[in-house]
Protein backbone atom coordinates (compact mmCIF):
# COMPACT_ATOMS: atom_id res chain seq x y z
CA UNK A 1 0.00 0.00 0.00
CA UNK A 2 1.22 3.67 -0.70
CA UNK A 3 1.07 6.25 1.58
CA UNK A 4 -1.18 5.98 4.89
CA UNK A 5 -3.95 8.01 4.50
CA UNK A 6 -4.03 9.99 7.87
CA UNK A 7 -7.10 8.81 9.32
CA UNK A 8 -6.15 5.84 9.38
CA UNK A 9 -3.53 6.64 12.06
CA UNK A 10 -4.59 9.63 13.31
CA UNK A 11 -8.65 9.59 13.71
CA UNK A 12 -10.69 7.32 15.55
CA UNK A 13 -11.62 3.52 13.47
CA UNK A 14 -14.65 2.02 13.66
CA UNK A 15 -13.18 -2.16 13.77
CA UNK A 16 -16.36 -4.55 13.21
CA UNK A 17 -15.47 -8.57 13.35
CA UNK A 18 -17.66 -10.80 10.88
CA UNK A 19 -17.81 -14.20 9.98
CA UNK A 20 -17.84 -13.18 6.28
CA UNK A 21 -14.26 -13.93 4.49
CA UNK A 22 -12.49 -10.93 2.92
CA UNK A 23 -13.20 -11.91 -0.60
CA UNK A 24 -16.92 -11.84 0.30
CA UNK A 25 -16.54 -8.31 1.86
CA UNK A 26 -14.62 -6.87 -0.84
CA UNK A 27 -17.78 -8.45 -3.41
CA UNK A 28 -19.90 -6.15 -1.55
CA UNK A 29 -17.26 -2.95 -1.65
CA UNK A 30 -16.95 -3.88 -5.57
CA UNK A 31 -20.61 -4.20 -6.04
CA UNK A 32 -21.05 0.17 -6.45
CA UNK A 33 -25.01 -1.02 -6.69
CA UNK A 34 -24.50 -2.06 -3.06
CA UNK A 35 -23.49 1.14 -1.80
CA UNK A 36 -27.06 2.43 -0.54
CA UNK A 37 -27.46 -0.68 1.50
CA UNK A 38 -24.57 -0.41 3.50
CA UNK A 39 -23.58 3.16 3.87
CA UNK A 40 -25.70 4.88 6.28
CA UNK A 41 -27.81 8.28 5.16
CA UNK A 42 -27.81 7.14 1.63
CA UNK A 43 -31.01 6.53 0.06
CA UNK A 44 -30.65 5.49 -3.63
CA UNK A 45 -27.86 4.52 -6.55
CA UNK A 46 -28.36 6.83 -9.43
CA UNK A 47 -25.69 5.15 -11.53
CA UNK A 48 -22.07 2.94 -11.34
CA UNK A 49 -19.08 3.48 -13.60
CA UNK A 50 -18.47 0.35 -15.20
CA UNK A 51 -14.36 -0.01 -13.67
CA UNK A 52 -15.92 0.47 -9.97
CA UNK A 53 -13.79 0.86 -7.60
CA UNK A 54 -11.12 1.20 -10.01
CA UNK A 55 -8.93 4.95 -8.59
CA UNK A 56 -10.91 7.48 -10.31
CA UNK A 57 -13.97 5.55 -11.13
CA UNK A 58 -17.34 7.02 -9.25
CA UNK A 59 -20.90 6.32 -8.14
CA UNK A 60 -23.68 8.41 -8.12
CA UNK A 61 -26.01 8.46 -5.25
CA UNK A 62 -28.62 10.57 -3.56
CA UNK A 63 -28.38 11.40 0.58
CA UNK A 64 -31.47 11.94 2.51
CA UNK A 65 -35.27 10.71 2.64
CA UNK A 66 -37.53 12.09 0.02
CA UNK A 67 -38.71 14.69 -0.33
CA UNK A 68 -35.50 16.31 1.05
CA UNK A 69 -33.17 14.09 -1.26
CA UNK A 70 -29.55 15.44 -2.56
CA UNK A 71 -28.04 14.13 -5.66
CA UNK A 72 -24.16 13.01 -5.14
CA UNK A 73 -21.24 11.35 -5.65
CA UNK A 74 -18.38 9.42 -4.24
CA UNK A 75 -14.74 8.71 -6.35
CA UNK A 76 -12.21 6.27 -5.48
CA UNK A 77 -8.98 7.77 -4.77
CA UNK A 78 -7.04 4.61 -4.18
CA UNK A 79 -7.85 0.83 -4.42
CA UNK A 80 -6.11 -2.46 -3.31
CA UNK A 81 -8.75 -5.00 -4.22
CA UNK A 82 -9.20 -7.17 -1.37
CA UNK A 83 -7.65 -5.02 1.14
CA UNK A 84 -7.94 -1.18 1.35
CA UNK A 85 -10.38 0.98 -0.38
CA UNK A 86 -10.51 4.72 -0.15
CA UNK A 87 -13.25 7.03 -0.82
CA UNK A 88 -14.09 10.55 -1.54
CA UNK A 89 -17.62 11.10 -0.75
CA UNK A 90 -19.02 14.49 -1.29
CA UNK A 91 -22.04 15.33 1.36
CA UNK A 92 -23.26 18.47 0.55
CA UNK A 93 -23.75 20.84 2.32
CA UNK A 94 -21.50 19.54 4.56
CA UNK A 95 -18.57 19.00 2.25
CA UNK A 96 -16.29 16.19 1.81
CA UNK A 97 -14.63 13.17 3.45
CA UNK A 98 -12.26 10.65 2.74
CA UNK A 99 -13.41 7.18 3.96
CA UNK A 100 -10.98 4.75 4.32
CA UNK A 101 -11.96 1.21 4.27
CA UNK A 102 -9.76 -2.36 5.43
CA UNK A 103 -10.01 -5.50 5.32
CA UNK A 104 -7.89 -8.09 7.25
CA UNK A 105 -8.07 -12.10 7.59
CA UNK A 106 -8.57 -13.57 11.02
CA UNK A 107 -7.16 -16.28 12.27
CA UNK A 108 -9.81 -19.21 12.10
CA UNK A 109 -11.63 -17.50 9.25
CA UNK A 110 -13.53 -14.07 8.70
CA UNK A 111 -12.26 -10.73 8.31
CA UNK A 112 -11.89 -7.56 10.31
CA UNK A 113 -13.44 -4.37 8.64
CA UNK A 114 -11.72 -1.33 9.68
CA UNK A 115 -13.82 2.43 8.64
CA UNK A 116 -11.87 5.53 9.47
CA UNK A 117 -13.32 9.31 8.35
CA UNK A 118 -12.16 12.32 8.40
CA UNK A 119 -14.02 15.88 6.51
CA UNK A 120 -11.25 17.09 3.69
CA UNK A 121 -13.26 20.39 3.04
CA UNK A 122 -14.92 23.23 4.39
CA UNK A 123 -17.57 23.52 6.16
CA UNK A 124 -16.75 20.31 8.25
CA UNK A 125 -12.92 21.21 8.47
CA UNK A 126 -13.65 24.25 10.34
CA UNK A 127 -14.72 22.27 13.09
CA UNK A 128 -12.38 20.28 15.56
CA UNK A 129 -11.15 17.27 14.69
CA UNK A 130 -12.45 15.64 17.53
CA UNK A 131 -16.31 16.98 17.31
CA UNK A 132 -16.17 16.08 13.69
CA UNK A 133 -14.75 12.44 14.15
CA UNK A 134 -17.66 12.32 17.21
CA UNK A 135 -20.47 13.06 14.46
CA UNK A 136 -19.49 10.26 12.22
CA UNK A 137 -18.36 7.55 14.70
CA UNK A 138 -21.79 6.18 15.38
CA UNK A 139 -22.89 6.50 11.77
CA UNK A 140 -19.81 4.44 10.29
CA UNK A 141 -19.94 1.86 13.11
CA UNK A 142 -23.82 1.31 11.85
CA UNK A 143 -22.23 0.87 8.39
CA UNK A 144 -20.00 -1.66 8.96
CA UNK A 145 -22.71 -4.02 10.84
CA UNK A 146 -24.71 -3.36 7.73
CA UNK A 147 -21.44 -4.21 5.22
CA UNK A 148 -20.66 -7.06 7.17
CA UNK A 149 -24.51 -8.75 7.38
CA UNK A 150 -24.74 -8.12 3.74
CA UNK A 151 -20.87 -10.02 3.27
CA UNK A 152 -22.26 -13.02 5.62
CA UNK A 153 -25.63 -13.37 3.83
CA UNK A 154 -23.50 -13.52 0.40
CA UNK A 155 -22.10 -17.22 -1.26
CA UNK A 156 -19.30 -18.25 -3.36
CA UNK A 157 -21.52 -17.43 -6.67
CA UNK A 158 -21.85 -13.75 -5.42
CA UNK A 159 -17.83 -13.04 -4.77
CA UNK A 160 -17.02 -10.55 -7.88
CA UNK A 161 -13.39 -10.92 -8.74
Amino acid sequence: MATEPDEITSSPIVRRETSASRQRVWSVLADGWTYSQWVVGNSRMRAVDPDWPQPGSTIHHSIGVWPAVINDSTVVESCTPERELVLIANGRPLGKARITLRLHDLDGGGCLIEMAEVPVSVPMKWLPDSLALAGVFPRNRETTWRLAAIAERRTDDDVVN
